[in-house]
């Protein structure tokens, strides 16, 4: 995979990567022989003009000599080196289609998803004209071309199949999710229609948290949970968490959960909100 612009931790992978070569007294020739591979490969990934995988940077490290100290350090360069590169901007340059066909093997792998919603539903909950109105948007906002939105809301669709599956699904939204002008009157009565369907599913729980309601975590932005898993989307960035970090987030939307309303009472606000688009 190419490298778009050599990220400063990609770049320092590099740099780490090429001392560790000189101190062996090897040249990219004898090196790329070593390892089997071409020549080419190993000067484009000192430069930071290709992407390393872990088992390049452990093979790299082990035909030079180095530490396992120096390993583990350059494996998490390599991890901070691929969140660099999730930026919104770059991934849409292709377009969102590939973008939410990406997110497929995610929830194809999850057996528990979770969600706290600050500005807009779910995807797996969206239905097919208020998915194309967020799309466009986001496509606005990165700069990206919108020429193929229609086939980001077929991809988006096409994973909620696994709605009708023994996977559960959690979903927390703040009132302003029913609230903001994302998209016309008729499309988000019709949304919440869906919302109010999807409640009744044995396996779907969707709360409400009212606007005012007493907090003890700061609801600061929208974050997804697929498993262990935690995903953040900003307006120009996407960040992945695992371990401590996402066990964090796991805590704050148990927090958020227990000022939600749910079920019936949660079914209730959404009507009342319905209704005052009339």
């Amino acid at each position: 995979m190419e490298a778009q612009q050599g990220p400063d931790h990609l770049l320092t992978l590099g740099r780490r990567l090429r001392a560790l070569r000189e101190q062996a007294g090897m040249n990219g020739g004898d090196l790329a022989r070593t390892l089997g591979w071409a020549q080419s490969k190993v000067s484009r990934i000192e430069l930071a003009r290709q992407n390393a995988s872990p088992a390049d940077v452990s093979a790299w490290v082990e035909a030079t000599g180095g530490p396992d100290h120096e390993r583990v350090f350059l494996l998490g360069l390599l991890d901070q080196a691929r969140e660099d590169q999730h930026a919104w901007r770059q991934r849409m340059r292709g377009g969102q289609a590939p973008v939410q066909a990406g997110y497929f093997a995610l929830v194809q792998r999850a057996t528990l998803l979770r969600g706290f919603h600050t500005a807009v539903v779910p995807g797996l909950l969206q239905t097919p004209d208020y998915a194309r109105h967020i799309l466009t948007i986001a496509a606005r906002q990165a700069g990206a071309p919108t020429d193929d939105v229609d086939a980001a809301v077929a991809n988006r669709m096409k994973r909620q199949a696994f709605l009708d599956t023994p996977r559960r699904f959690e979903y927390l939204l703040s009132e302003t999710v029913l609230r903001l002008g994302l998209a016309p009157a008729d499309v988000m009565r019709a949304q919440f229609e869906r919302l109010l369907a999807a409640s009744q599913q044995p396996n779907i729980r969707i709360g409400v948290l009212p606007l005012g309601v007493p907090l003890t975590v700061t609801p600061l932005h929208e974050f997804e949970i697929f498993d262990d898993l935690v995903i953040i989307e900003t307006i120009s960035r996407e960040h992945r968490h695992t371990g401590p970090e996402a066990d964090t987030y796991k805590r704050a939307f148990a927090d958020l959960w227990a000022a939600a309303v749910t079920g019936d009472d949660a079914r209730g606000m959404i009507r009342q909100v319905a209704g005052d688009l009339e």
